[in-house]
């Protein structure tokens, strides 16, 4: 795999804790921040895909049973947001 440069700006605090968590690992900085650029991005589709996944179970509920009650909507919400899948700017765009 070829390598390409990217230059980023960090402030310095962030950038000690880079430095940092790369030498635990005994990896050289450029590795670590593409590996946990990865991750994250890993993780984001990740959630991407289980707001999606929620949003056709809904439907699918709601297609044969109606409207789901404003409680369980509400709990449900809450449940996403709890987990970390949903913040309130989702759950406003995601209806």
């Amino acid at each position: 795999m070829t390598a390409r440069k990217l230059s980023i700006s960090v402030p310095p605090e962030v950038e000690e804790t880079i430095k940092a968590a790369a030498a635990e690992e005994g990896k050289p900085v450029s590795a670590w921040l593409a590996e946990a650029a990865v991750e994250k991005a890993q993780a984001a589709a990740a959630h991407a895909a289980g707001r999606v996944a929620a949003k056709e179970l809904i439907a699918e509920y709601e297609k044969d049973n109606g409207a789901l009650p404003e409680e369980s909507r509400r709990r449900a919400r809450q449940f996403m947001m709890d987990a970390g899948l949903l913040d309130d700017d989702n759950w406003q765009t995601a209806g």
